[in-house]
């Protein structure tokens, strides 16, 4: 569903309670401005993260929210990697103790 954003800010300033004329003077501009926000569908990004700077807000996650981001195979491969890495470590140091212990119970036998 779209987003328009202007709204949204307005509901943001209400929630925090900043003024037109507050947030103007934060992000220094004329509060003029300020109100023609409120009418905005869309906006520029660097515009939107001074908005986000300027309330403590996040205003880009209205956008990103229904957003879907498949990982790539590689990056689950890497993960599988990973923790096939980890369980041959644990078993290589059991394997290591399991040596030792043989090793202190029957000296001889690996002396050549």
């Amino acid at each position: 569903m779209p987003v328009q954003i202007g709204s949204v800010i307005k509901n943001v300033m209400e929630e925090k309670r900043v003024s037109p004329s507050e947030l103007a003077s934060r992000l220094g501009v004329h509060p003029g401005s300020v109100s023609r926000i409120f009418n905005y569908k869309h906006m520029h990004s660097s515009l939107l993260q001074k908005l986000s700077q300027a309330l403590g807000h996040d205003f880009f996650k209205y956008f990103t929210q229904d957003i879907k981001v498949e990982r790539p195979a590689s990056d689950k491969h890497i993960d599988e990697l990973k923790k096939e890495i980890e369980a041959l470590r644990k078993e290589n140091g059991y394997l290591k103790q399991i040596n030792e212990l043989l090793n202190k119970t029957n000296p001889t036998s690996h002396e050549g």
